[in-house]
């Protein structure tokens, strides 16, 4: 019997981010989601989510004028958006007037689908949203988050399950956002659902263990009539795997998708213009997330902590920070590990780790998941609900305030009053940089590479280099080599196992010799080689004035490590 399986795009939200949600502009939207519309997708999922927040602030653009341009542009694919239950697009439960106008206003132009989700599987905090949408007769897709909690069963999965279907739910879907789940894991909980449920079951599988085609492929002869999968040109090891696989792993089966390979070539080669357009090169593959044990952490989190760690020059304290991360977790409950969620277990556990008692400070926003985010499925530590629920540390006007339908003086689009209800800073001053006429800068040509020589890049191209600056060794090795953007040259440096983005200028200096100023993680150092001693030594010594202070390096010499193996 042939029965192919229904695929959804998700590229245009959960594809390669650093491109998807920085790059990817209004002027170039119509036309690619237009070609998407041709390949023969069940669904588009490209809108809601991460991108109302990143047209937002990092393109500088209105997300309901890029919703009304696919809208525009496709004319035989849905649009689908994803809703994080009462926190729609934004980071904290918004009140029943704001999520029922948003969905509203979402559908009036042009969504046909909406996912919802809620980061704590409440079914409490999904209920007005599927209500709303199902009173606009738009198709509801309700998401159970799939987590690696002990305390939960494929019972809890199908309890929930049964909750979303009597609410409504056309459709229910299966989130594994870390992809965590194997393929027995798979078969087990779908042939469980189909006990008892008729309507369709979707898979949304991430690819972080590279096992996301093989248990789509076990989901869909157990019964799963629908998959998300991204584009191969902008598919990524955190996000869902490329459809051209799933159609490899399928083909001629009676669950082939049968999506239109020639239109697909027409994106991938529309998907390479828009790269060098904005000059945009691909960093290097993220290394397989760690196997799973009693101390795994998703990649992300783990990128994450080391993130927020940097920012307050603790890097050294990342293992440290890891295994906290890992307490904080279990002390709340064990909740799916996703978009907010994550961030608060990172914070908080770099906060306890920065202070001499563990939730000596108890950080907002985790106050605000224990108060205000819905029910936590399992115990949480005693002595920290206690604290976070204590009257004296709550601000009941706060509370109040936060998540009512708000307005400024002069708004009188529909969409500019939600939006300011839901990001009220940030969109203030994106009204003000529209007001001005403003316009997100477009992409400069590529420049000339900075006159050379440059030996410190040089250096760099061995295959390992390893350096010892005041007692402490450290490897790197040059991974690869970026686009020059503003005159600087992009460099991605491995080092230590993690991957480091810089940026290098070669400028004037004192006497004709030039400096070199590093970009890395948002500071700027004046770098000038002063002195090297190159000998046939194991060390070769090299002395950097680095913003006018001496430091001395020690560049282990290669052909003489060699020589001693």
């Amino acid at each position: 019997m042939f029965n192919p399986v229904k695929v959804t795009d998700v590229t245009l939200r959960d594809g390669l981010e650093d491109f998807v949600l920085r790059h990817l502009r209004l002027d170039d939207l119509g036309r690619l989601v237009g070609l998407l519309d041709r390949a023969g997708f069940y669904s588009l999922d490209c809108w809601g989510g991460s991108t109302f927040y990143a047209a937002l602030m990092d393109l500088k653009e209105d997300p309901w004028e890029r919703l009304k341009k696919m809208r525009r542009a496709l004319t035989r694919t849905p649009i689908q958006m994803i809703l994080r239950g009462r926190m729609l697009v934004g980071f904290k439960p918004y009140q029943i007037e704001v999520v029922q106008k948003f969905i509203t206003r979402a559908a009036h132009l042009g969504v046909d689908i909406f996912r919802i989700y809620d980061n704590l599987n409440d079914l409490e905090n999904m209920e007005t949203a599927i209500a709303t949408a199902k009173e606009l007769r738009k198709q509801v897709e309700a998401t159970v988050l799939f987590s690696l909690n002990p305390h939960v069963t494929n019972d809890d999965y199908l309890q929930l399950a049964g909750g979303l279907v009597n609410a409504g739910a056309d459709v229910v879907c299966l989130n594994d956002s870390f992809g965590v789940m194997n393929p027995h894991q798979v078969e087990t909980l779908i042939t469980a659902y189909r006990r008892y449920f008729s309507q369709p079951l979707r898979l949304h599988l991430h690819n972080n263990h590279q096992a996301a085609i093989t248990s789509y492929q076990e989901g869909v002869r157990q019964g799963a009539e629908l998959v998300d999968t991204t584009l191969a040109a902008l598919s990524w090891s955190y996000g869902p795997p490329p459809v051209e696989s799933l159609m490899f792993a399928l083909g001629g089966s009676s669950h082939d998708p049968h999506i239109d390979l020639d239109a697909l070539g027409e994106v991938t080669e529309f998907l390479d213009h828009l790269k060098e357009k904005y000059n945009y090169r691909e960093p290097p593959p993220r290394k397989m997330d760690d196997r799973l044990g009693p101390d795994y952490l998703p990649g992300p989190l783990k990128e994450f902590i080391r993130e927020e760690l940097k920012r307050r020059d603790a890097r050294d304290r990342q293992r440290v920070a890891c295994k906290e991360a890992q307490q904080v977790w279990s002390d709340l409950g064990y909740p799916a590990l996703k978009g907010r969620i994550l961030e608060i277990v990172g914070l908080q556990a770099v906060e306890n780790i920065s202070s001499l008692q563990r939730y000596k400070t108890i950080i907002p926003i985790m106050a605000d998941l224990i108060r205000e985010y819905g029910r936590l499925h399992s115990p949480i530590l005693l002595e920290l609900q206690s604290r976070a629920l204590a009257p004296e540390e709550v601000a009941a006007a706060t509370l109040e305030k936060e998540g009512k339908l708000r307005t400024l003086p002069g708004l009188e689009r529909e969409e500019d009053v939600l939006t300011y209800s839901l990001f009220p800073e940030e969109a203030e001053a994106f009204f003000h940089f529209r007001a001005e006429g403003g316009r997100a800068p477009a992409p400069a040509p590529a420049a000339a590479p900075a006159p050379g020589p440059y030996p410190l890049i040089g250096a760099l191209t061995t295959p390992e280099l390893t350096l010892t600056h005041k007692g402490e060794e450290v490897w790197a090795r040059l991974d690869g080599v970026g686009s020059v953007r503003k005159g600087k040259q992009v460099l991605f440096i491995n080092i230590q196992d993690h991957i480091e983005e810089i940026e290098v200028q070669l400028v004037p200096g004192e006497g004709g010799h030039h400096d070199y100023l590093v970009t890395f993680h948002g500071d700027t150092y004046r770098i000038r080689v002063s002195k090297t001693f190159p000998k046939e030594q194991e060390y070769t010594p090299v002395f950097l004035e680095i913003n006018g202070q001496m430091e001395e390096f020690l560049i282990k010499n290669p052909a003489i490590e060699k020589g001693k193996s």
